[in-house]
């Protein structure tokens, strides 16, 4: 097959969910990055409610100018699920039953134990002619619909992630690579950052978003930290890696390699997991504003058990004493939210636990319990090791949640940077 030349490709996500901003298009999202890792562009994103009348309509203005459409969801059982009959419209063409994908759905069915409903079988109708794209991951199967009238080849998926990635990697990913023979690859390295503005980091690589024209460089600032995002397009992978490679040596020598606590899927807390596991050491956490959310943090990666030994939520004044060991003196003359106790409850999680690390929280997340002196999003965040012992402050300028999840950042960091510094044993 000849080499067809860069397709223009749109996506298309469905529910009327999507649309009242309860779930985010997560869809569109994966899609794009997957079809950018191919070498491809997305043109656009359109997401559409459950109307049959509303989806024709998009349909009929995207598949005249477009050379591969994308659509997400509605392929379910249910009243709401209207996508097929929408294609089979725009595309003046009949829906039949794919003998095979009932019976799919029938040995799904009996796989679970359930009694096969006969309005299931609305899944398995499919455009005539279409390559049906069976789904080992939920009932309803995809097709990728392909006509000689000038109109976008369309592909329809399930709209759960959970089908919906698997069955692109297994069915469209090859057809994609076949159809349009791409000699180029686009690879993307993502650069995970702490404690610096967006700002600084703006200024320091300023010079880089422009120096390649195969590499684009782009930020993305959340949650207190900031993604330096890198997407080399090249001929062959040797290319590419050098040209990131080239590009991830001059962001560290600007922005300090100890900046950058992680790359790719790498998370802050799976990196502290890591150097802890490595150096073989447990860490306890006494946590008062962040709630639990450093110990929930830390047991998100797998075999958490080799690392945390134990955390403890000392929310009031109390619970600091009788279970950290926190002299009620030092909370009556500081307050719950300040240096010395901060450092008090890291060495009294160290001490109760037998840990090799303690590391402690307290802070006003609000929006109440502030004060003149101590304002709403200070927060101090203290680790304890062997007879020693650190302190740090930080003040938050969001949303009580915002700052729980600010505080956890900053403290796991605090855990990630002290590791670095001193290695093994503390």
């Amino acid at each position: 097959m000849a080499k067809q030349p860069q397709p223009r490709i749109e996506i298309i996500s469905t529910g009327t969910e999507i649309l009242q901003g309860l779930y985010p298009d997560t869809n569109a999202q994966w899609l794009s990055q997957q079809l950018a890792g191919l070498g491809l562009s997305v043109a656009g994103h359109a997401a559409v409610g459950d109307s049959q009348e509303d989806l024709e309509r998009l349909l009929e203005g995207m598949i005249r100018r477009c050379d591969v459409v994308i659509i997400s969801g509605g392929l379910g059982p249910t009243v709401d699920d209207v996508n097929r009959y929408a294609i089979a419209r725009a595309y003046g063409c009949e829906l039949v039953e794919d003998e095979q994908a009932v019976q799919h759905i029938r040995d799904r069915f009996a796989r679970r134990g359930l009694p096969f409903v006969e309005n299931n079988r609305v899944q398995a109708l499919v455009p005539r002619g279409a390559q049906v794209l069976y789904n080992d991951w939920g009932t309803a199967p995809g097709f990728i619909l392909e006509n000689d009238n000038g109109r976008a080849v369309l592909i329809a998926l399930p709209g759960p992630p959970r089908e919906l990635q698997p069955m692109f990697d297994r069915w469209v990913r090859p057809w994609l690579l076949e159809r349009y023979r791409l000699d180029t690859k686009l690879t993307t390295l993502t650069l995970h950052t702490i404690d610096l503005p967006e700002s600084q980091i703006n200024a320091a690589i300023a010079d880089l978003f422009r120096a390649d024209p195969d590499v684009y460089v782009g930020l993305l600032a959340a949650g207190g930290k900031v993604d330096i995002r890198l997407t080399a397009r090249g001929f062959d992978e040797m290319t590419i890696e050098r040209k990131l490679s080239g590009f991830r040596r001059q962001i560290e020598a600007r922005i300090g390699a100890e900046s950058i606590y992680g790359c790719d899927d790498a998370s802050l807390e799976s990196v502290v997991g890591d150097l802890l596991r490595s150096r073989n050491l447990r860490i306890a956490v006494a946590e008062s504003c962040t709630g639990g959310l450093i110990a929930a943090r830390l047991t998100n990666v797998a075999g958490a058990s080799s690392f945390l030994l134990e955390g403890f939520v000392t929310y009031s004044n109390e619970s600091k004493t009788a279970r950290l060991g926190v002299d009620p003196n030092l909370i009556a003359q500081h307050g719950a939210v300040s240096r010395p106790v901060a450092r008090a409850m890291a060495e009294g999680v160290l001490r109760v636990s037998g840990a090799d690390l303690g590391l402690a929280v307290t802070g006003i997340a609000g929006p109440t319990g502030w004060t003149p002196e101590k304002p709403i999003g200070i927060v101090f965040v203290a680790l304890a090791w062997g007879n020693d012992s650190t302190v740090i402050e930080r003040r938050f300028l969001g949303s009580r949640n915002e700052n729980r999840a600010y505080s956890a950042n900053v403290a796991l960091d605090l855990v990630r940077r002290h590791l670095l510094h001193r290695g093994g044993k503390t």
